[in-house]
């Protein structure tokens, strides 16, 4: 019984191995429901890998003549490894991705003023959001403001950015 459970640990790693390699869109997402489930990548692979795992442990951690028992905990593993990663990966693989930086997500951000900000008039500013290096174009709440000023964002006006110093 032990080769068995080396060659199901052995299997799903591979298996897990190998759906790191590229993107697999072919898989059930659980869209149809648990039956679904059973049917998708995720779930073999991490099923194989956990049921021999658990079933490796034990075999070698505990030292009782019947093998019964081992294989139904690690059987019993195996399912829930394999039905929690494919439910996992499913609600993961539905989320939207936004890195679109909105105005509002500038508020509160510290930039740096790469153009000075005169009393009366607009300068730049750098800052970075999401990922993203930002230059708009800002106005000083108060005074003017030289180039290399640390500065936090207070508002957004339209595409100009309100300043204060920090």
């Amino acid at each position: 019984m032990l080769l068995t459970y080396l060659f199901c640990l052995l299997a799903g790693g591979v298996l897990i191995a190998l759906s790191l390699e590229g993107d697999s869109g072919a898989d059930a997402d659980g869209a149809g429901g648990n039956l679904s489930l059973l049917f998708s990548t995720p779930f073999w692979s991490f099923g194989l890998c956990g049921f021999g795992l658990c079933g490796l442990l034990l075999s070698l951690l505990t030292r009782s003549g019947t093998v019964l028992p081992t294989v139904v905990v690690a059987l019993g593993m195996g399912v829930a490894m394999g039905l929690a990663a494919a439910r996992l990966l499913g609600l993961m693989g539905r989320r939207d991705v936004d890195s679109l930086v909105r105005s509002a997500d500038l508020i509160g951000r510290e930039g740096i003023v790469t153009l000075a900000i005169e009393a009366e008039s607009r300068g730049f500013v750098e800052l970075t959001a999401r990922g993203s290096l930002i230059r708009r174009p800002a106005v000083s709440n108060g005074g003017s403001l030289p180039q290399g000023t640390t500065v936090v964002v207070v508002a957004c006006d339209g595409h100009t950015l309100r300043v204060d110093r920090i």
